[in-house]
């Protein structure tokens, strides 16, 4: 029985090996557009309900709290789906390593607002912006994953033909 579990083991070990160089593709375009127009709702309904946040910061966060989490479900049923379609066998390791690679910066996030809120709330003008580079953060940890072309935003023009070429 130990050279069944050695086996199965290895087989393990192959599939998640494949799965970190196979280019994942579960991201859909149109979804990741539609989690920058839900951002764009909620900036516009913060500046129609709420134009000095500092004043009501329980009504902030609950506007982007739920931004976030209705674009994660949004990201996560479509990577799922396009997951299966696209990289079939490798569908489950490939979603854990990419929510492996991000989860990290959105528990930093959580954390980062948790304590900023309940202990410096003096200091939670700069959430935006932590969120912002905590983000930036998640989608760099997982560039490795990404086709080429999904990290040009983030590096600028010279992402395409600098270090990524070699």
């Amino acid at each position: 029985m130990t050279n069944l579990h050695k086996a199965i083991g290895d087989i393990s070990s192959i599939r998640r090996q494949v799965a970190r160089s196979t280019e994942f593709q579960g991201y859909g375009p149109a979804t990741l557009a539609a989690t920058g127009v839900s951002a764009m709702l909620a900036a516009a309904a913060q500046a129609q309900w709420l134009p000095e946040p500092a004043t009501h910061v329980a009504l902030y966060l609950a506007i982007w709290t739920s931004t976030a989490i209705v674009s994660a479900a949004l990201i996560g049923t479509e990577m799922f789906a396009r997951t299966r379609r696209i990289h079939s066998g490798l569908a489950d390791e490939m979603i854990r390593m990419a929510v492996e690679q991000f989860l990290p910066s959105a528990g930093a996030g959580a954390l980062l607002t948790f304590v900023l809120i309940h202990y410096v709330p003096s200091a939670s003008w700069m959430l935006p912006g932590m969120w912002q580079i905590i983000y930036s953060l998640g989608i760099f940890s997982s560039c490795r994953f990404l086709p080429r072309l999904m990290i040009a935003p983030g590096h600028g023009p010279w992402a395409l033909h600098s270090e990524w070429d070699s």
